[in-house]
């Protein structure tokens, strides 16, 4: 191992990604995830606090105890998911479920945390997902962590969005 490896392992050894249920997290909990995809300012923060409760698994990276960073599996969104195959170009079932509010407090980014958040969520995950991005980073961690951009891309309420497929 190099001395710059040995430097990544050592600044990353401080946090640690679980996967869980929205339901055991303390309402404490959930509003420091809020507060921190709401930071992130890429979703409408009414349907984040209606839909990241119903999610079907979150991942929470932790700072010795700390939530400095969360994802989500959405609940299935028919409407959503049809919407967005029409503005891709991209058919899809609309029952897929979609990855989203990957956000990472600002504090605590360039530690790989979004990679690792999305690689949790997928290794629990069973079937195809889909996720929607404007976000350069989000990108990068989304081709690293096995999706495929797929589509055409169309103006979303932010900036230009982007089809990702994970099958």
């Amino acid at each position: 191992m190099n001395l710059q490896t040995d430097k990544s392992a050592e600044k990353n050894a401080d946090y640690e990604v679980t996967a869980c249920a929205p339901g055991d997290l303390s309402s404490a909990e959930l509003e420091t995830c809020f507060a921190i995809i709401k930071e992130g300012g890429a979703v409408n923060t009414n349907t984040m606090k209606r839909d990241l409760p119903r999610s079907s698994l979150m991942a929470i990276a932790r700072n010795r105890n700390e939530i400095v960073g969360v994802g989500v599996i959405k609940p299935a969104r028919p409407g959503y998911a049809a919407k967005t195959a029409r503005n891709s170009g991209v058919a899809f079932p609309s029952e897929t479920w979609e990855l989203g509010y990957v956000a990472v407090d600002d504090d605590h980014r360039g530690h790989g945390l979004s990679h690792r958040i999305v690689e949790v969520l997928i290794a629990r995950n069973v079937g195809r997902l889909f996720a929607t991005t404007d976000d350069e980073w989000m990108k990068k961690t989304l081709t690293k962590t096995g999706f495929v951009k797929k589509g055409k891309e169309w103006q979303g309420q932010r900036g230009t969005l982007s089809f990702w497929d994970r099958i």
